[in-house]
């Protein structure tokens, strides 16, 4: 249960999607409640407003719950799909209808108009800050035409005093302000919080040192490709690199990895991945895309690393080993593995293929 709320929580649009259902629910079992208090005391007009507006609750809920989600593009949902958007551009009009009755009836004893102080907080949860605000507004506008105009006067029903009119705006401009405090917060907290998301998924599925796909990031890539029925992996080894480390110190070392990384990562149609020390995996889903492996070899046997703060410079050489096939990733690549031992045995900076 934690996780999955995690995720909608870490999902702006299933996050909205869940809270529309939950006001709509929390409304109608409110609204219902009223209804039946607003019947034992036998006020007629509220009871009859109350219940229609369960009653519209109940639809909300209904369709937003049976409404298909927007979709992204990395798949992920959002809540603004044609239902969801029908929906909520629907409760605006029903809440701004429902808080003027409010108003106006004044029922009972002018208690009701209390509860529009409930539009800002609830508008900055549904429908985020900005459109919010333009409804919060209207509402304020609304506010001030029937307690500060005489003709807004002329429409209510019931006889508030002038101190209640002359405050009342107020007291509902200060709610709102809060809620707008609080929501820009929100938002700032949000943000940071998928920024902070993001940055550790990707040091999670990534190596520091090339920016290259490490193993999880590489068998993640994996279950989310389809494959073609053939794939085709490389393994490639700097030779002697253990020698560049003790002769030139490991920022020498890192330095050489980081050139190799940035030739392998030219590759089109694969996935390359740092795969430990100074390995690399090269993975093509479709074999039909597999480049030479020989080209590679080459333009790391031509690259040139400049020694910083010196005039050496230092050539490396690189053994591949090759395979290709159907089935697990992880047979591929011990295939391929088995190959890369061949082309070390057989003299290194050589390409050996898996029979």
């Amino acid at each position: 249960m934690r996780e999955k709320l995690a995720q909608i929580i870490t999902d702006e649009g299933r996050r909205r999607r869940l809270q529309y259902l939950t006001v709509f629910m929390l409304l109608g079992i409110i609204s219902a409640l009223m209804t039946v208090l607003n019947i034992i005391t036998r006020k007629g007009y509220l009871a009859w407003a109350t219940g229609v507006f369960t009653v519209l609750c109940a639809v909300n809920f209904i369709v937003m719950r049976l409404s298909k989600p927007g979709k992204h593009p990395d798949g992920t949902c959002y809540a603004e799909g044609k239902g969801a958007f029908i929906v909520s551009m629907v409760f605006v009009v029903e809440i701004i209808l429902l808080f003027t009755f409010f108003i106006v009836s004044g029922n009972p004893e002018g208690f009701s108009a209390i509860w529009v102080v409930m539009l800002p907080a609830c508008g900055m949860l549904l429908f985020g800050r900005k459109q919010a605000t333009v409804l919060s507004i209207l509402m304020f506008i609304i506010l001030i035409f029937l307690f500060w105009t005489p003709i807004g006067r002329s429409c209510l029903r019931y006889e508030y005093s002038a101190t209640f009119m002359m405050r009342f705006p107020l007291l509902y401009a200060a709610f709102f302000f809060l809620s707008l405090l609080l929501e820009i917060i929100r938002e700032a907290t949000q943000k940071q919080l998928d920024q902070l998301r993001n940055r550790y998924e990707y040091l999670s599925a990534h190596d520091c040192l090339t920016n290259l796909l490490n193993r999880q990031g590489l068998m993640e890539e994996h279950q989310r490709i389809a494959a073609a029925e053939e794939q085709a992996v490389f393994i490639l080894d700097i030779d002697h690199f253990k020698a560049v480390n003790d002769s030139y110190g490991h920022d020498i070392g890192d330095l050489t990895l980081a050139r190799v990384a940035q030739l392998a990562s030219r590759i089109k149609d694969a996935r390359i991945c740092r795969w430990g020390g100074e390995e690399f995996v090269v993975w093509f889903p479709d074999a039909r895309s597999m480049t030479d492996p020989d080209a590679l070899r080459q333009a790391v046997e031509n690259m040139v690393v400049q020694i910083p703060n010196s005039s050496k410079q230092l050539k490396v050489t690189i053994s591949i080993g090759v395979a290709k096939g159907s089935g697990k990733l992880s047979d591929l690549i011990a295939r391929a593995d088995k190959a890369l031992y061949r082309a070390k045995e057989n003299g290194r900076n050589r390409v050996e293929v898996d029979a």
